[in-house]
């Protein structure tokens, strides 16, 4: 018990270093690459990321919350031949659903750039196509060395190579390579962190242990899989991801781009968050101590614990975007972005809703009833159909509305299911002294910008 905690401890410090360090370097990139591209470009760049998340749900089969489920659970045990087969089945499968669907993609890719108001698609599809495939093959090896506590090996890999992503971005973009340096960059970074943490995943623990025959529980965990796959199908739909296709169908890329800077901001915001930086470490000792003990009365403390957490540091957050998002955007960013100033304070509201489905989604996973997330993925439905019939009437504040709308009622969903088979509580009398004071800090914001600007 001492040297797991002295492990969780260890892989903390490991943990924050990398979710610190490289999310400050992408900010500055970001910043970087969004003045250096046209919102046109920018629409498309994000476009291109939203079909990977597509093909990463296609090629995955649930392929990831298996790894995060399992890979702990026997590596507590000891069965290393079982995380190895798990390991090894997922990359390979993985590399071969990878390569079909991005074939397929590029094949109609003239009419799926039609469709989406985006003329070249195929070429930059036919470009970023080795890049896609590495990116999908890093998860699989990056979730697998979070998984068995190998967080210095992690952070060490993003380390490196977002150096080398730094130095090729400024350097292709310098030379007015544009968009299509920029996906050159991005695929000369994903192959450099896959073959770092491939070679970490060798001398950190294959090498150290002897592949013995291992049988896996396949019912179980095709179950499990099976769920995982239809409930990340449900998540796919509800991201924002989704909504750029959308949006690019009827408004074009221009649009996108406009709504994925909003987002952007928001997402950068949260990368810096404190419980998001340490989550693949919070999701191990979560699963791991639940596994040990099997109590109930423990699972709902570390759950509370996690809500209380992510009030205390979200709650703040949203009020400082509310109150200050127009120096945001003009100071750190370009103000040809202003426009996007109401998506802007929609998304922080956003951000404090889908921080509050974590403990809820690994209290779902640990007593392993993932159908609950998946029969909650009915709001996609609604997201989908209502962002369609809202589009042309609210523009992007109503895909936005729509979009927020369905995470918050998927939460509450899941919170209700849940508790008849695990009877959890919410401390919500500290949510609302956190909710308060919040709310005095947003006041004296306010009253500090409205001071400066008068000057």
């Amino acid at each position: 018990m001492q040297d797991f905690h002295q492990k969780i401890r260890a892989n903390a410090s490991y943990l924050f270093l990398q979710k610190l360090i490289a999310p400050l370097i992408n900010l500055l990139l970001t910043i970087y690459i969004i003045k250096k591209l046209t919102i046109f470009d920018y629409g498309i760049y994000n476009l291109l990321y939203a079909i990977i998340s597509y093909l990463s749900l296609y090629s995955s089969m649930g392929l990831q919350n298996v790894l995060q489920r399992y890979v702990p659970e026997y590596n507590s045990k000891q069965e290393y031949g079982s995380v190895k087969l798990l390991f090894i089945s997922g990359f390979v499968s993985r590399l071969l659903l990878s390569v079909i669907f991005i074939l397929l993609l590029i094949s109609i890719g003239n009419l799926v750039g039609g469709f989406f108001k985006v003329e070249n698609l195929k070429e930059y599809l036919e470009l970023f196509a080795c890049g896609i495939i590495l990116f999908l093959e890093v998860q699989v090896v990056e979730v697998t060395l979070g998984s068995l506590l190998l967080n210095k090996a992690i952070m060490i890999s993003y380390l490196l190579s977002t150096m080398l992503r730094a130095g090729l971005i400024c350097l292709f973009l310098e030379k007015d390579m544009g968009l299509k340096g920029l996906l050159i960059a991005e695929t000369i970074y994903y192959g450099c962190l896959l073959l770092v943490q491939t070679y970490f995943y060798y001398t950190n623990f294959s090498s150290k242990h002897a592949s013995l025959a291992q049988t896996l529980p396949l019912k179980r965990i095709l179950r499990y899989s099976g769920f995982s796959y239809l409930d990340e199908l449900g998540w796919t739909i509800l991201d924002v991801k989704t909504d750029f296709f959308v949006i690019s169908t009827f408004l074009g890329p221009t649009m996108v781009g406009i709504y994925a800077f909003a987002n952007q901001v928001i997402e950068s915001i949260a990368k810096l968050m404190p419980d998001k930086m340490i989550r693949p470490l919070i999701r191990t000792a979560f699963f791991s101590r639940f596994s040990e003990h099997n109590d109930i009365q423990l699972l709902n403390r570390h759950f509370n614990l996690l809500i209380k957490i992510i009030a205390f540091i979200s709650f703040p957050l949203f009020v400082g975007v509310t109150a200050m998002g127009d120096k945001i955007i003009i100071h750190f960013y370009d103000a040809k972005y202003l426009s996007a100033l109401n998506l802007l304070w929609i998304f922080s509201c956003f951000l404090v809703i889908i921080s509050f489905q974590f403990p809820l989604q690994l209290v779902v996973q640990a007593v392993e009833r993932v159908e609950i997330t998946f029969y909650s993925k009915v709001f996609s439905i609604y997201n989908l159909i209502g962002e369609i019939l809202i589009i042309k009437s609210l523009g992007l504040i109503g895909v936005a509305l729509i979009t927020c709308s369905a995470r918050l009622f998927q939460s509450i969903f899941i919170y209700y299911r849940i508790q008849k088979s695990v009877p959890i509580t919410i401390d919500w009398q500290s949510l609302i002294k956190i909710f308060f004071n919040s709310l005095l800090m947003m006041a004296g914001l306010m009253l500090s910008k409205a001071t400066v600007d008068r000057y």
